[in-house]
């Protein structure tokens, strides 16, 4: 649960950050809303917690999950430690398909928008995409979302990601019975992995560390701070 409330307050912390860049997105905006979302066990858990992920919506999900979609082949922590050590990463061979949400009602709206995963969260533009046929999201903001996505991925560095689709049947079972489920769903999911370093361009460096110093401070409500959940010697690399 603890950590559940840290996820909380970082995506509260996202949001007033957000506040500062003029995008083009509005409520039923939905061109970006595939099945290619990719998450945490920790994400998940947020949203099961919820109350929201009704059963009617577990089954569209349940559903969707039967089709092809696409399967990421590392976390982004491990695409960062391959980096670190200057290892080639692997090809994306998984199809990427656009396919709506399951969780989209007939309107264009999200059935979770309050508990939506990180990925909806930073898929934003600050271009209208049904006109241009792709976002645009500037370079500072594209640099912070990758961190985030690793600083989500180390709180819950003792579970999995993947595809919302096979993430959310995952996370709903135990957590003593998921180690199971993880080896039978073994290609589909992977393991995440503790934050190995920053992959920051030069030039936002030091707007990063500033970002960075704010997000450290932030409550997560247990009596603990965002920093306190990174670990003390993190890096940075260009």
């Amino acid at each position: 649960m603890a950590n559940i409330k840290a996820l909380k307050a970082i995506y509260d912390f996202y949001e007033d950050f957000l506040k500062g860049t003029p995008l083009a997105c509005k409520k039923g905006c939905s061109t970006c809303c595939t099945t290619n979302v990719s998450m945490t066990t920790l994400e998940a858990d947020y949203i099961w917690n919820s109350g929201l992920f009704t059963d009617s919506l577990y089954q569209k999900l349940k559903q969707a999950a039967k089709e092809e979609h696409f399967v990421p082949s590392t976390t982004i922590n491990t695409s960062a430690a391959m980096c670190l050590s200057e290892n080639q990463m692997p090809e994306e061979t998984s199809p990427v398909t656009f396919d709506p949400c399951p969780l989209l009602t007939e309107d264009g709206l999200c059935s979770i928008y309050e508990v939506r995963p990180f990925s909806c969260r930073a898929m934003s533009s600050e271009t209208v995409c049904t006109e241009g046929g792709e976002a645009y999201m500037p370079p500072f903001l594209v640099t912070i979302n990758l961190a985030m996505y690793q600083i989500i991925e180390h709180i819950d560095r003792e579970g999995w990601y993947g595809n919302m689709l096979d993430i959310m049947e995952m996370a709903r079972r135990k957590k003593e019975d998921r180690t199971e489920t993880a080896d039978a769903m073994e290609g589909k999911i992977k393991t995440n992995r503790p934050l190995p370093c920053f992959i920051i361009p030069p030039d936002d460096i030091i707007r990063f560390k500033s970002f960075m110093r704010r997000l450290s401070q932030i409550e997560t409500g247990d009596g603990k701070k965002v920093g306190d959940l990174l670990p003390d010697d993190w890096q940075i690399i260009t």
